[in-house]
C-alpha cells in the first residue's frame, strides 16, 4: 500500500468527521515533529495503539475488503481483572461504497458499532463455538433497546443513530450499502493483537511504500517513531 494512499484515504475520513460533525482529537493531525514535541504523550499514543489504521484485509483488495480506522481511546486490557479503571476503548470507522470488513469475531470484547452517519452500514452474523467454528443455532442481539432473535448469517441494517451490541463469540462481517458509512465502536477495552480472530485469516500487511512525503502518522509507524525518540 503506497503513503499517498494511506493519507488520501486518511482525508476522506477527516472530510466525513466533518460533514456528519464528529470530531476527533487533535492528535488525529499529528505529524512527525508533534511526536518529537511531546515524547511522553507519543509513547502514551503508541502503547495504546492509538490513531490510524488503513487496513486492506487482502493484499491489494482495499477497495474490496478494507476498512479506515481510528483509534480514540484505549484502555489498559491487563487490567481487566481489577474491576475498575479505564475498561473501555472507542473507535471511529470510515466503510466505503460496499466495501466489506470480512468475518471476525472476539472472545474477550463486547462491543457496541454505531452508525454515526451517511449510508446504511449492513452486518452480517451468526454464533461460533470456542474453537471458531460456526454455529447453526438461532440466537440474540440488542438492537438499541430492542432485541432482535437471528439465525445464523442473518443481515442487520443499521441507519444513521443504530447500534448494534456484539458480544463475544458473536462473528460479524460489516459493509456500507448505498454510500459510504462513518461508524463508530465502542467497547471493552482490547488487545487487537489478541483478540481479533477472522475467518479465514487475513493476508499480512505488506511493507508501506514510500512514494510520497508523509503526512500523517499510523499506527504501523508508531514503533520506528517512538525508537528515535529514545
Amino acid at each position: 500500500m503506497k503513503r499517498s494512499f494511506i493519507d488520501a484515504r486518511i482525508d476522506a475520513m477527516l472530510a466525513m468527521c466533518g460533514r456528519h460533525g464528529v470530531a476527533l482529537p487533535p492528535f488525529a493531525l499529528w505529524r512527525e515533529q508533534d511526536y518529537r514535541a511531546d515524547p511522553e504523550a507519543a509513547r502514551r499514543i503508541a502503547q495504546a495503539g492509538l490513531g490510524w489504521n488503513v487496513n486492506e484485509f487482502k493484499l491489494g483488495g482495499y477497495a474490496a475488503e478494507g476498512l479506515s480506522v481510528f483509534t480514540l481511546r484505549m484502555g489498559d486490557w491487563r487490567r481487566l481483572d481489577h474491576g475498575r479503571g479505564r475498561l473501555y476503548a472507542e473507535k471511529a470507522l470510515m466503510a466505503e461504497d460496499g466495501q466489506r470488513t470480512p468475518r471476525h469475531y472476539h472472545i474477550v470484547k463486547t462491543e457496541d458499532v454505531v452508525n454515526r452517519g451517511g449510508a446504511r452500514f449492513v452486518v452480517e452474523l451468526f454464533k461460533v463455538d470456542r474453537a471458531g467454528a460456526p454455529l447453526k443455532e438461532r440466537f440474540h442481539v440488542l438492537k438499541d433497546v430492542k432485541t432482535l432473535d437471528l439465525a445464523a448469517g442473518d443481515r442487520v441494517a443499521l441507519a444513521p443513530g443504530e447500534s448494534l451490541t456484539l458480544e463475544p463469540f458473536v462473528a460479524h462481517a460489516f459493509w456500507a450499502e448505498g454510500g459510504a458509512t462513518l461508524a463508530g465502536e465502542v467497547s471493552l477495552v482490547n488487545d487487537d493483537a489478541s483478540d481479533n480472530y477472522f475467518l479465514p485469516p487475513p493476508d499480512s500487511p505488506a511493507p508501506i511504500e514510500e512514494d510520497a512525503p508523509k503526512r500523517y502518522v499510523t499506527v504501523r509507524d508508531h514503533a520506528r517513531l517512538i525508537g528515535r525518540l529514545g
